[in-house]
């Protein structure tokens, strides 16, 4: 009897040794805790920058004209025809330079922007009037033309960082060319062409979105309005039958995307 009591009790030490062994040790408190991965630092936004940047262009041409004529049904469908606007679309390519600070989570910036414009549009009609019916081969033929070719823009910014997101506005001074030619016949007696290219300063206003894909570089989209003033011109006709001034309104509104390198 005491035989297999010895007997039994080896037994069950031989087991509770077995399972510990295939068991490993306890686990403790700590090892039992997960490590949570540490989360990459937020960029910080300061620092001067320079990118590029590609976008559509779209531009409202608002031409007008007053004229003094002697009579006055052809001065009515003169301005008619001649006021139509030139609304038409492009694109555009150009270059940034800046430099932003950042206090907190707000970001304060200055930046400039320059662009070349593929932004043109032109019209050529015949019209008649009812002393002056068309299909008698008289009445009046007009074309207007409009180019811009570059915008050059500064202004500040700012935004508030979400740690790798800037959301931001923007405004300042906004600086163009407008280059408008008009001509103006009577088929059937005189004709009158004026041109004039200028350089005109305005305004702008917009917005963006900024995103940091690394510590140096960063992407953007921005929407943009540009008011660049008028240009005018002046007709007149050596027999002073017909006189004019004719002036034409430049605005744009831009949408862009542009890539970034921050120093």
């Amino acid at each position: 009897m005491k035989q297999l009591i010895r007997l039994t009790t080896l037994f069950c030490a031989c087991a509770a040794l077995a399972l510990t062994v295939v068991a490993g040790p306890e686990p403790s408190g700590k090892e039992m805790k997960e490590v949570a991965p540490v989360p990459p630092p937020c960029p910080n936004w300061t620092g001067f920058y320079i990118g590029g940047f590609g976008g559509y262009e779209y531009g409202l041409i608002h031409p007008s004209i007053e004229v003094t004529e002697d009579e006055a049904s052809d001065a009515s469908a003169i301005e008619s025809e001649a006021g139509r606007h030139l609304d038409t679309s492009g694109g555009e390519l150009g270059g940034l330079i800046g430099y932003n600070y950042q206090w907190n989570k707000w970001v304060f910036g200055l930046e400039a922007d320059g662009a070349y414009l593929w932004l043109r549009n032109s019209r050529v009609s015949e019209f008649s009037t009812p002393d002056d019916p068309l299909r008698f081969g008289e009445g009046y033929s007009e074309t207007t033309s409009f180019k811009t070719h570059y915008l050059f823009t500064v202004g500040p910014r700012i935004g508030y960082a979400f740690c790798n997101w800037l959301p931001y506005v923007t405004g300042g001074l906004a600086v163009g060319d407008l280059d408008f030619h008009q001509r103006i016949s009577e088929l059937d007696d005189f004709h009158e062409s004026r041109g004039k290219s200028e350089t005109n300063a305005g305004w702008f206003v917009g917005g963006g979105l900024q995103y940091a894909i690394t510590n140096h570089w960063s992407a953007r989209v921005q929407y943009q309005y540009s008011y660049l003033g008028s240009t005018s011109l002046n007709h007149n006709f050596p027999d002073e039958e017909f006189t004019g001034s004719s002036k034409v309104f430049l605005r744009e509104n831009t949408v862009s995307v542009g890539i970034i390198y921050g120093f």
